[in-house]
């Protein structure tokens, strides 16, 4: 098959000048020395499962003409890595292989006896198609923009009675930008719920239909990124300028923007500017504006202007179809007793049904095997799940979980007394240990600052709320503290997230 390759600079310009320290590769280092150097930086930055399962069938091709061949065991390791791994592999091969590197996946298709080769370029590297939707001139193509995954359309979106008022909103305003009362719309919700998808479902949507419209879809990290990098090349006028010349914008996790006075301060002149003049605004959040710590009173009194909508963790018919569709779209039809065994004992989120179901189809892959409920019962070990029979008092999901329980694993984990891990020891393996104790608190039990910290000898809520954050913030950025976090919800039954 013949290969279509696009020239592509992964940073933009004045961005990558800022982050990039290396332009280029280690001269002295063979391309096999590079590959290992990067398999290492991806391994250093993943849990130890998610490796197993993701990296190590890859297979390193070849390094020429600033592009990486990598050979992938079938198509759907490339949509997974896509869809997942964007972010860790882009900085990973820029890193080691230089700001002009690419990559390519060489997916094996067996026939018989014969092995044909296909190179499949990685979607996700090809230039964001925000660039596709500003035609009018005057606007910067060097504010960093998030990507946008074209396979989050409303038609692969699966309905239900969870997120149904969310999806009729996003639907309601693609066909109706600007014109609608759901202006702000604010989808809220827990992690890997599906509101990244439904927002990105209304930019391609809208970018679809060709209209005359500017649309911009970007994270709140992206935009506090490009905000301070604006102000340290003094182009702050030009960043203004991008964003308010837009006619949808779209912002995802605008909870990121919480303790970040300056950006906010940017944002509430960016959205006044916006909503006066009619243009449609769209955000995603972890929880309902109210509780919103440390975010600009004003900006949560104007999130609350529309429309606030929720979406709740699937209901079991939701989760049943949302696998029967996810299995037809990789050509398999799973056994039946299979699905249901899938759908019982994973319901806290759709990107956990997902990764179950494509930890089956890796392993089914991979080793040529059947799937059965045997095999889907080690998918779930693997993952971080427990295997249960009906009688069994084993919690099954993070839901279940008690403070005690949650208390003494991660004692056990620092090899501490719980009396150290609430008492008031300072030592940095005793801090951090009550941090990631009170973090696992609020994340599984959802409890009131208040409430976590008087387990913790009645600490100030602000001190809970500090520890959260720090270690939330250390999740993008220490792979020791991903590493406990992974192991420790392993232990308390919990499904890591990878």
């Amino acid at each position: 098959m013949p290969k279509s390759h696009r020239s592509l600079e992964l940073f933009p310009e004045w961005l990558s000048s800022a982050r990039q320290k290396s332009k280029s590769t280690d001269k002295g280092a063979t391309p096999e020395e590079l590959w290992q150097r990067f398999i290492q930086l991806i391994r250093d930055n993943v849990p130890p499962q998610a490796f197993k399962t993701w990296f190590e069938p890859l297979r390193f091709l070849r390094w020429e003409n600033n592009t990486l061949t990598v050979q992938v065991p079938s198509q759907f390791f490339c949509e997974w890595l896509e869809e997942h791994y964007y972010g860790l592999l882009q900085r990973a091969l820029v890193q080691v292989f230089g700001a002009k590197a690419r990559l390519e996946y060489s997916v094996m298709l067996e026939q018989g006896e014969d092995v044909h080769q296909r190179t499949v370029r990685l979607p996700a590297l090809r230039t964001p198609p925000i660039q596709q939707s500003l035609p009018l001139q005057n606007l910067s193509p060097h504010i960093p923009i998030s990507p946008v995954n074209p396979r989050y359309t409303f038609e692969r979106f699966i309905c239900g009675v969870s997120n149904r008022l969310a999806y009729t909103a996003a639907t309601a305003v693609a066909e109706q930008p600007g014109q609608t009362r759901f202006n702000p719309l604010l989808i809220y919700g827990g992690i890997g719920l599906g509101k990244t998808h439904l927002v990105q479902a209304i930019h391609n949507y809208l970018l679809r239909r060709r209209l005359p419209l500017r649309l911009i879809y970007v994270s709140s990290e992206y935009f506090t990124t490009g905000y301070i990098t604006a102000l340290q090349y003094n182009r702050a006028h030009e960043f203004t300028t991008f964003y308010t010349n837009a006619d949808v914008l779209i912002v995802d996790d605008v909870q990121f923007l919480s303790g970040k006075e300056k950006t906010q301060q940017h944002f509430f002149h960016i959205f006044n500017t916006l909503h006066q003049a009619g243009k449609q605004l769209v955000f995603t959040s972890d929880k309902p504006p109210g509780e919103l710590t440390e975010l600009d009173e004003r900006l949560v009194s104007r999130f609350q202007w529309g429309l606030v909508a929720e979406i709740q963790p699937p209901e079991y018919e939701l989760r049943l179809e949302i696998l029967r569709r996810k299995s037809a779209d990789e050509g398999l039809e799973l056994p039946e007793e299979v699905l249901h065994y899938i759908a019982q004992h994973v319901s806290s989120s759709i990107r956990e049904l997902e990764g179950c179901l494509i930890h089956l189809l890796a392993k089914a892959t991979i080793d040529r095997c059947e799937i059965t409920i045997e095999l889907a019962q080690e998918a779930l070990v693997s993952l971080g799940r427990r295997h249960e029979t009906a009688a069994s008092s084993t919690p099954s999901s993070p839901h279940a979980l008690t403070a005690p329980h949650i208390l003494q694993t991660v004692a056990n984990y620092y090899g501490l007394d719980v009396s150290v891990l609430t008492g008031k020891s300072r030592k940095r393996e005793a801090t951090q240990a009550r941090h990631i104790a009170m973090y696992l608190l609020r994340k599984h039990l959802h409890l009131p600052l208040k409430t976590i910290g008087g387990i913790f000898g009645g600490r100030d809520h602000t001190t809970v709320l500090h520890a959260c954050e720090s270690i939330q913030q250390e999740l993008t950025t220490s792979a020791p503290i991903r590493q406990a976090l992974t192991a420790i919800e392993q232990k308390l039954g919990g499904f890591s997230r990878l």
